[in-house]
């Protein structure tokens, strides 16, 4: 009997902990999906002047060019002749986009659904489009675990915080 009198107060801090609420606490923000139609999404590469990195994803080095992810929008590409003084060269942007890979001058982009193909001349700065594997990845999943209905040609390039 002195065990469950004991017990008493450990099993009553417990459960009002999960009764009551606090002010303090912290919850799971929500995000709302960024949506891009697919004719929009697969006329959107470009590549345009340098910019700043804001929020980096992986790197990709191949001979004196180093290739940096910004998240869900396209490639920083720098000049990486010289590691200690990277020059930036250009952006391309590839809204959904966040892995690459580089075969010879190919680049291999994942655009969100898609898979892109496009050959790079770093010597002229300039891009060629090769070829689009339309729906080899399912749509972009919510950090916190939220849901959008989608259209046949809607696909999902990020998602933004509430």
């Amino acid at each position: 009997m002195k065990k469950g009198i004991f017990l008493l107060p450990i099993f009553v801090f417990l459960v009002q902990s999960c009764i009551f609420q606090h002010d303090d606490e912290v919850y799971p923000p929500s995000y709302n999906a960024e949506i891009m139609e697919r004719e929009a999404f697969e006329n959107s590469i470009q590549l345009l002047p340098a910019r700043s990195v804001i929020k980096s994803g992986k790197i990709y080095v191949k001979d004196d060019y180093a290739f940096i992810n910004e998240v869900n929008e396209g490639f920083h590409i720098f000049n990486y002749s010289n590691p200690e003084n990277p020059i930036p060269i250009s952006f391309l942007k590839v809204p959904g986009a966040t892995d690459l890979s580089i075969r010879n001058n190919v680049f291999y982009i994942n655009q969100a659904v898609d898979l892109v193909t496009l050959a790079y001349q770093p010597t002229s700065n300039t891009y060629q489009f090769l070829y689009r594997n339309r729906n080899m990845f399912p749509q972009k999943q919510s950090p916190g675990g939220d849901y959008t209905p989608l259209t046949e040609n809607q696909i999902i390039i990020n998602w933004i915080p509430n």
